[in-house]
Formats: C-alpha cells, structure tokens, sequence
C-alpha cells in the first residue's frame, strides 16, 4: 500500500515538474498570438518570423475570423504593424516582395498554421480564399487575391509579410492591426520575437 501511494505521489510530481517545464518553455518560444473581441478574433503565427530576422520582410501566418453581424472586407492596406516607437510597418507590393525576398519557397515549405482554426472554417465551407503573396511554384495559385469579404462567421488565413522591423529586441513588443472595412475599431493583437 506504501509502495503504490508513493508511486501515486512520485508520478504526480513528475506531471507537476513536466507542466511547469512546458509552461516556461512555451513563453521562450511562444509562437501563436491571439486577439478576440466581439467584432472577430485575430491570430498570428509566428514560426516563420522566428526562423528568419535578417531578411528585408517578416513572414507570419495571420488568421481573422469575422464575427460581426456584418459582411467586412480586408484588403492589404487592412494589416499594418506597429512598433514602440510608433513607426508603422505596411505589406509590400508583390512585386517589391518578389525582388526583394529570396526565402519564397523555403517560407511556402515551412509555414506553420499551428493554433488557427482554419481547417474548422474550411470543413464547415467557412474559408474565404486569400492568396497576398501568390507563389510562382502554383501549389496555392499564382493570382493575387488581396480583396477577402468574410461574411459573418467566415475566416481567412494567409502568409502575409511587413517591413522587416528596425529594432528586434527580445522581449520588444509590437503590434499586428487588423481593421477590415466594416469593423467600428481595429483588433490590434500584440506580439513579440521571442
């Protein structure tokens, strides 16, 4: 009877130890941002952005839900980052970002969707196509589609890329604003390369 109480208390320790573990190590490489109020929710996977600071864009794998009553509409000029400093941070053109981007295909192999519910809104015929940044390859179609009306209920997901950020420091905040026309306010989700 000892023996099995010991052991009961032992494993329990252990599962103690391994969650906290877990939880430290999830802050040093927190990846998956999310933002939600009444008018939609916003995520933003960072795993891209982590592998890759040197570069003149920074990759992240953005989704927004629209749960307004209201169809909205997103476009490029609907995602902007800001940094601490107040400068601001827009997509490029397609055509900047094919100059000026060499990691196209390595970025389209290693994207992570991790945390975004896209496949629910996919399953349930929810997904409204998006393609910002169309890769030559064809594996998502090589059409531009930067126009996504998302009807109540309806999410998007997509790689998106900003102006490389001037200052990375760990533990520097800054911040992903969605503001699609027909939102009163814009979700502004807060972010940092950990």
């Amino acid at each position: 009877m000892r023996t099995i109480r010991w052991l009961v208390i032992c494993g329990f320790a252990a599962f103690v130890f391994a969650v906290a573990v877990a939880q430290d190590q999830d802050d040093e490489a927190r990846v998956l941002f999310i933002a939600s109020d009444d008018q939609g929710t916003v995520w933003a996977n960072l795993s891209l952005a982590l592998q890759n600071r040197s570069d003149a864009y920074l990759p992240m794998v953005v989704g927004v839900q629209n749960n307004s009553p209201n169809e909205v509409k997103l476009t490029r000029e609907s995602f902007f980052l800001t940094d601490m400093d107040d400068i601001v941070y827009s997509m490029p053109t397609v055509k900047q970002w094919r100059k000026g981007y060499k990691r196209i295909v390595i970025d389209r192999r290693l994207l992570s969707t991790g945390g975004i519910p896209w496949e629910v809104w996919y399953q349930s015929g929810r997904l409204a196509r998006s393609n910002f940044f169309p890769d030559l390859s064809g594996r998502r179609g090589n059409t531009t589609i930067s126009t996504i009306n998302l009807r109540t209920g309806y999410g998007m997901v997509d790689l998106l890329y900003f102006e490389q950020l001037r200052v990375q420091q760990t533990g520097r905040p800054f911040i992903l604003t969605v503001q699609p026309v027909g939102w009163e306010v814009p979700i502004n989700l807060r972010l940092y390369l950990n």
